[in-house]
């Protein structure tokens, strides 16, 4: 093998080795949820329903680990790339439980989106999770 290719093949096989431990890790929770081992958040999870006449119900949970002292940002219906609806959620408290309706009018797929900042210990984190469904 030439220099070069020797060169390659160790680049690539530490990028394969690195690349795992970057990012936020998760694992399925019993709950439905994901349980996170980020620093801040416990559970994050949400929940799409739209039903035949196209009303929507979207439901966005996060859990913070004691000592958590806000957790704010959005609930996203989106279609496509575009919001179709969104709302701003906010709590000062270890948990964020939200639940919002809404109607949709055109078939399609609809993905919703939950973005929150959680702060705990003076520390902030943004953690996010999506789910999609077609109506």
């Amino acid at each position: 093998m030439t220099y070069m290719k020797k060169v390659t093949v160790l680049l690539l096989a530490l990028a394969l080795l690195i690349q795992p431990l970057s990012g936020t890790v998760s694992r399925a929770a019993a709950n439905g949820g994901i349980s996170t081992l980020a620093d801040n958040t416990s559970t994050i999870s949400v929940a799409l329903d739209i039903d035949t006449d196209g009303v929507t119900r979207c439901h966005g949970y996060v859990k913070g680990y004691p000592g958590t002292t806000k957790i704010a940002g959005t609930l996203k219906l989106m279609k496509g790339t575009t919001a179709v609806k969104s709302w701003t959620v906010s709590t000062t408290s270890e948990t964020l439980n939200v639940t919002k309706t809404c109607y949709v009018l055109t078939r399609g797929t609809y993905k919703l989106v939950l973005t929150v900042k959680v702060t705990r210990n003076g520390k902030t984190e943004t953690i996010s999770i999506s789910k999609s469904q077609t109506y």
